[in-house]
């Protein structure tokens, strides 16, 4: 009731780091100041901290003062309070905070939205980016867009984007992001689904409320933030956490929205806001050797239960570069995406634990991988991006086999 109504909300989750969460509020404000003088604004700050520790997350939400640009007017509504804080007694996951901040725009109306992360890097342009265009251009939902190291974001760029391109006909490169906007017309659609206690949603929600989007024939769009600051994924333990995210999300957003998918052509035009892509072509420390025997010894290993999750030509075809010397080995495009459309189909019939099923895709990204590192070592920004479309095209041409797989009268073993 203090707040009133709002042009404006910006949601920003974080755990207890207070320094970080201090520059972003600042930056958030700033970018108020700058470019939103005279909308009705406020952010909504998620997460937990100790309320008797010193610079907890209240102290540094509440008490950090707004800095003014003295030659900027100022944020100039006087009946709205700018921030309100959701204090859990522990970090909630995504999801969790996702429908605090969902359920604070549909009480206050709020036109545009956008969520944070608290991010050191984090920059008034850049909060801007992310609410223009839903604010002023009536888009409901706004992915980000990165200047990127050509070897940064690799299962975005050999699975992620080219398979959610081809299955459901939009080309949103970022469909996994800790940053986003969207209008207050999808957060209304999207709290009132019945969907917030799903693993699936409490650990990654933004590809969901993406496909949501696309799923009520709403406008989606892509703006360019700058440079993405994250180190280049390595071969560990974290790759399985990271594909349980982000490809079991994925394979889970396919299930959930059949009927988006399985028998249309849909095709939604996704215009851009900035640069499409920028790479930059530093060195990596990622080992390609060290991934190829992960998914030499990987394949081995799990044969049993590939014999479940793959088609038998396409296991075949596996065995047959495993055995090829390291030198020679290369992961066709045609194989790779036969062999993720398996895993899609194969999640999908419940053929095995679905966790476990994900998990044993792991040596399979690594063989990609170090198959992308061999192939695009002296590969230019154009050429890689060429290559890119040659795969999102090989998605798209096989499109009928994941159908026929998914179709398929499938007999489920233990």
């Amino acid at each position: 009731m203090n707040v009133g109504e709002v042009d404006l909300l910006v949601g920003v989750s974080s755990r207890d780091a207070a320094d970080t969460i201090a520059h972003a509020l600042s930056a958030i404000e700033q970018s108020f100041q700058q470019y939103f003088v005279r909308q009705r604004v406020v952010i909504v700050i998620v997460g937990s901290g100790d309320k008797d520790k010193k610079n907890g997350l209240l102290e540094a939400t509440s008490s950090t003062p707004f800095t003014r640009n003295p030659r900027q007017p100022g944020i100039t509504s006087l009946r709205t309070i700018h921030r309100v804080t959701a204090d859990f007694s522990t970090p909630p996951p995504p999801g969790v905070a996702l429908h605090t901040v969902l359920a604070a725009a549909d009480l206050l109306r709020a036109r545009a939205c956008a969520v944070l992360p608290p991010a050191a890097n984090l920059n008034p342009s850049a909060v801007a980016s992310l609410l223009k265009p839903a604010y002023h251009e009536n888009f409901d939902f706004v992915a980000p867009l990165y200047k990127r190291h050509k070897f940064q974001g690799l299962l975005a760029r050999n699975l992620l984007y080219p398979m959610s391109r081809a299955v459901f006909g939009c080309a949103i490169r970022e469909l996994y992001s800790d940053e986003w906007g969207f209008s207050g017309r999808l957060a209304s659609l999207c709290l009132n689904q019945d969907v917030w206690q799903e693993q699936a949603i409490r650990a990654r929600p933004e590809a969901w409320m993406a496909i949501s989007a696309i799923a009520s024939d709403l406008r989606c769009c892509q703006t360019y933030l700058g440079e993405k600051s994250q180190p280049p994924t390595v071969a560990g333990s974290d790759i399985v956490d990271a594909l349980r995210q982000t490809v079991g999300n994925l394979f889970w957003c396919l299930e959930g929205n059949q009927s988006l998918w399985l028998d249309s052509q849909r095709s939604q035009q996704v215009p851009t806001f900035g640069p499409e892509h920028e790479l930059t072509s530093e060195t990596t420390e990622l080992d390609p050797h060290r991934m190829f025997e992960m998914f030499r010894s990987g394949v081995t290993e799990l044969e049993p239960i590939l014999s479940v999750i793959l088609d038998p030509d396409t296991l075949i075809e596996i065995k047959n570069v495993v055995a090829l010397p390291e030198g020679q080995f290369r992961f066709r495009p045609d194989l790779w995406v036969r062999t993720v459309y398996d895993f899609a189909s194969s999640y999908h019939h419940a053929v095995i634990n679905r966790d476990h099923l994900v998990q044993a895709f792991a040596p399979f990204y690594r063989g990609m991988t170090n198959s992308f590192l061999i192939e695009h070592s002296d590969s230019s920004p154009a050429e890689m991006e060429a290559a890119s479309e040659m795969l999102c095209a090989e998605f798209e041409l096989q499109k009928p086999y994941l159908r026929e797989r998914w179709k398929a009268n499938v007999e489920v073993k233990s």
